[in-house]
């Protein structure tokens, strides 16, 4: 029998973590992009890739594309980077997992094969190119 430590929390301590998650995120994503776009999108430098050759860094687009989900426009941020929706889309299978494991029915909805995150690493790169070529 595992023996409990000061730093786990109880069950019904974590299902009101999970709870409050969802709104935490919302409020620190509303402030974020807030602060971001006053104080930090003005004062950076353009993308040296973009600069030098025209072509899109892997990372080309991400603040956009989260701004763009920010405002629930999903088919914007899929065209400015597919990675972050993407990523969005694991951080929401991440919670149901956790939710499951609450539940007692603990299961891996995300893979945890070492050959699925080198295909997403594969498919990013592959996705880089193909953008620029299009």
């Amino acid at each position: 029998m595992k023996r409990k430590t000061a730093h786990q929390l109880t069950k019904r301590q974590s299902a009101a973590a999970l709870a409050i998650l969802p709104f935490a995120a919302a409020a620190a994503l509303c402030g974020i992009k807030y602060l971001y776009a006053r104080f930090v999108m003005p004062f950076m430098p353009p993308c040296l890739l973009r600069t030098f050759t025209g072509w899109k860094c892997p990372s080309c687009g991400m603040t956009h594309s989260v701004f763009a989900l920010t405002h629930l426009d999903v088919v914007s941020a899929l065209r400015e980077n597919v990675m972050i929706p993407l990523a969005a889309v694991f951080a929401l299978l991440w919670y149901a997992e956790r939710w499951m494991h609450l539940s007692g029915s603990a299961r891996h909805i995300i893979p945890r094969n070492k050959w699925f995150w080198i295909g997403v690493l594969i498919f990013w790169g592959a996705y880089t190119v193909i953008r620029n070529l299009i």
